[in-house]
């Protein structure tokens, strides 16, 4: 039996770029990727051009295309390090445009079930961004590629596992964007959630960008890197907090 596209009741029949196509051609790299999925062993492609088959062409060709092609201006800007005024609109563009990536990226483990549910994604499909969501810009001093989630979880009022997140994380070139979506307890509710990520100087080296802020200029201040200093492996690993939520 066929499965089904994450977006809507068709087959799966298509193939969707985790890294653009027309991004890839942009930066000219070609460098080694390590894949990781669940808890399955590393595997190395000898270039960043890795497809996810979980949607269908009708999805793949149709909204999902425009939604890339609405984000182009923006995202080839950041990727190739030139300033950029970002409208609320075009924060909104990029939230969507992320959190679209992050559950493309999450049914390439299809040893866990999925995160974001049939709610959620055609929730996205018609333009709204699911409850309990946060997004974040930032920028990579050098040039690199990464597209990962992982689940966080955490206690409310003292209930164990009273929160369930997804964190994905997106690097292409020298743009970095976070998303982090969240679920909570159905007694607790979305609005009254208030969770911390580990101690970093992430007024200075992030942007908020959902919600919205009336306009920002991207990139912050502080630039993450790839060495110790200021590590981007810092952002990556922000959530793993291992604390109580109340």
């Amino acid at each position: 039996m066929a499965r089904q596209c994450l977006f809507c009741p068709n087959p799966v029949n298509s193939k969707e770029h985790v890294f653009p196509d027309w991004l890839l051609k942009d930066l000219k790299l070609v460098t080694a990727l390590k894949i990781t999925i669940g808890r399955k062993p590393s595997v190395f492609l000898a270039t960043p051009e890795v497809e996810v088959r979980s949607v269908c062409r009708p999805c793949n060709s149709g909204w999902m295309s425009r939604l890339e092609n609405e984000n182009k201006p923006a995202i080839r800007a950041m990727i190739n390090d030139d300033p950029y005024w970002l409208t609320e609109k075009t924060q909104t563009s990029l939230c969507r445009w992320a959190v679209m990536k992050a559950m493309v990226i999450e049914s390439a483990n299809r040893q866990r079930d999925l995160f974001y549910d049939s709610g959620e994604r055609n929730e996205i499909k018609s333009s709204t961004i699911p409850t309990g969501t946060l997004a974040w810009l930032g920028r990579l001093s050098a040039k690199a590629f990464h597209a990962g989630g992982t689940d966080i979880w955490g206690d409310v009022e003292r209930i164990p596992k009273g929160f369930h997140g997804s964190v994905t994380t997106i690097i292409m070139g020298h743009f970095v964007i976070q998303v982090l979506s969240g679920h909570t307890l159905p007694q607790f509710g979305q609005t009254a959630l208030r969770i911390n990520p580990k101690d970093g100087a992430w007024n200075v080296t992030l942007l908020d960008i959902w919600p919205t802020a009336r306009g920002l200029q991207w990139p912050p201040d502080v630039s993450f890197g790839l060495g110790k200093q200021n590590s981007i492996r810092t952002l990556i690993d922000r959530w793993k907090i291992g604390t109580n939520l109340a």
